[in-house]
Formats: C-alpha cells, sequence, structure tokens
C-alpha cells in the first residue's frame, strides 16, 4: 500500500523532533497556487544546499542557530532554529506535484503552512502563506517569509510577523554558515 505524503512527513517529523502536526486539510491536498515544477525543483535544491549549521543575530543581539538536514531518503529537509540552547521552531520541507510546501512548528505555538511561489532566481525561496492551526488561541505568526542563498557560507532570511502585540513587523536575519553541509 502506497503511503500518502502527508503521512510519511508526519511520521518522519514525529519521529526526529517528537512534534505533533495537525490533520490533513483538503485545501491542503489541492493545488491552491500552481508553480511550475522546474521552479519548485530548484528552490528544494536551494534548501538542500543549506544543509548543516548556521548562525546569525535576531534584533534582541542573540545569537539564533540554525541546523538544516534531509531526511526521508532526502525527499524532506528538516530545518530547527536553537536560541539559548532551545529548540524554538522545526520546519520541514517537501514538494507536493509542481509545488514546494513548508509546514512549520513555532514558538508562537501555532503551526503556519507556507507555498513557495515560483521564482525565476533559484537562490530566493519565496514563501507565502498557505493556512495555519493554532491561530484562534495564538494570533501571532509569521505570514511570509523570503529565503536567499547568497552564497555557500552566507544566506538571509527576511519574516514578516503579524497579530502581535507590535502590530505587523519585519525581521531580518543574516546568516553565516559555521557548521559542515
Amino acid at each position: 500500500m502506497r503511503t500518502s505524503t502527508f503521512a510519511l512527513v508526519a511520521t518522519a517529523c514525529l519521529a526526529v523532533t517528537g512534534c505533533q502536526l495537525p490533520p490533513a486539510r483538503a485545501a491542503d491536498r489541492q493545488a491552491a497556487v500552481p508553480t511550475d515544477a522546474s521552479s519548485s525543483a530548484a528552490m528544494f535544491q536551494t534548501i538542500q544546499k543549506l544543509a548543516g549549521r548556521w548562525e546569525g543575530r535576531l534584533p534582541n543581539n542573540k545569537t539564533i542557530v540554525d541546523t538544516f538536514a534531509p531526511f526521508g531518503a532526502g525527499a524532506y529537509m528538516l530545518h530547527e532554529e536553537w536560541v539559548d540552547g532551545k529548540q524554538i521552531t522545526a520546519s520541514v520541507f517537501y514538494r507536493v506535484g509542481s509545488q514546494l510546501w513548508v509546514d512549520h512548528y513555532c514558538d508562537y505555538l501555532n503551526q503556519p503552512r507556507y507555498t513557495a511561489k515560483a521564482s525565476a532566481d533559484p537562490s530566493v525561496v519565496d514563501l507565502e502563506f498557505r493556512g495555519a492551526t493554532g491561530l484562534d488561541a495564538h494570533p501571532r505568526h509569521f505570514h511570509s517569509t523570503v529565503w536567499q542563498l547568497v552564497d555557500a557560507t552566507h544566506m538571509k532570511q527576511i519574516w514578516h510577523v503579524m497579530g502581535g502585540p507590535k502590530g505587523n513587523v519585519t525581521v531580518r536575519i543574516d546568516f553565516v554558515r559555521t557548521g559542515p553541509a
């Protein structure tokens, strides 16, 4: 019997991070915003190039450590963020048909899901909000993000936060690779 992509991601995420995944929704199984298959493949390859350890500075001057690791025979990428030795988020990147999807498990206690927009620049991964669970109890969330792999040792992330006490804010983090792929 063939296992669904969602079931594979759920099993892998539970095994690797111990997180709990929200149930699949019909809207998630349908292609909301089609992307070109070659564009999503190129963006996933960009995410695969991030394998390893990265460090950046948060606006509060704390160091954030991002790690990326392939799993599921390379079909998925696990992204974890750590601050002060504590894991604050985990994200799973994977392809569904011609789209690149991301499920994000957030320290804001919600679970946004993103779809990558097609990009002419394969070094840029532009993720737009597709939906979320937990927003009713925890409305502050990362609504969208743009990542750029500048070169083999530099990456930029721009996160757009909505629903928080400060209103909508943008957080930019410049990362440097500090560990092997």
